[in-house]
């Protein structure tokens, strides 16, 4: 079967991904969450989140993961909240009421960094990262994506390809003024560790 880049689901996502970079299931989920993009798969061999929503969870942070030892994992799924708000949103914001959100971009790409250098540490050479993430747009435009893959280009990874969620559900407030278009896609990113230079 031959994948294009642009997807509806992410379990199609996660099966493309296997297919092409990991020839075999995924040893770790380390934002497990309600797992809602693994219905009908397979889980992970281990699943974590900073605050477990079922028994098979561990209770661990994504910028430690102190329960996984160094250079074990061949693979890892990281879907870490997208969403900073600075403010009480004065519109109806759907989206940072049905999930988690920073502060500040700032607190966002700290974690993101914090987290990417964890995960550095538990992959074995040549181990996958598959980090799905989505930009943001709040009176302007930030390219997280871009951030994440020059961080990570340089701490450890080669991005080997990127995937393109598109939704056609878009849960968009009402705003007086677009500065720019609201984002109906999110991006996964595969990274490959590499020794550091």
């Amino acid at each position: 079967m031959r994948y294009l880049s642009v997807f509806e689901q992410d379990s199609e996502i996660l099966k493309a991904i296997r297919d092409i970079h990991l020839k075999k299931w995924y040893d770790a989920d380390v934002t497990y969450s309600k797992g809602v993009f693994w219905k009908g798969l397979e889980k992970p061999k281990q699943c974590s989140d900073l605050i477990p929503l079922h028994d098979f969870v561990t209770k661990d942070d994504s910028t430690l993961l102190k329960t996984y030892f160094d250079n074990s994992l061949t693979s890892v799924v990281f879907d870490p909240p997208f969403l900073f708000r600075s403010r009480v949103s004065k519109n109806s914001d759907k989206m940072c009421a049905r999930f988690n959100y920073f502060k500040s971009y700032e607190d966002l790409l700290k974690m993101y960094q914090q987290s990417i250098l964890a995960i550095h540490k538990k992959l074995l050479k040549g181990g996958v990262l598959a980090f799905k993430c989505q930009d943001m747009t709040d009176g302007k435009f930030y390219c997280t994506h871009n951030d994440i893959i020059n961080f990570a280009m340089h701490n450890g990874f080669i991005l080997k390809d990127i995937l393109i969620k598109a939704t056609k559900r878009k849960y968009q407030k009402d705003a007086k003024q677009q500065n720019c278009v609201a984002k109906s896609h999110s991006y996964w990113l595969i990274f490959k560790k590499q020794k550091f230079s």
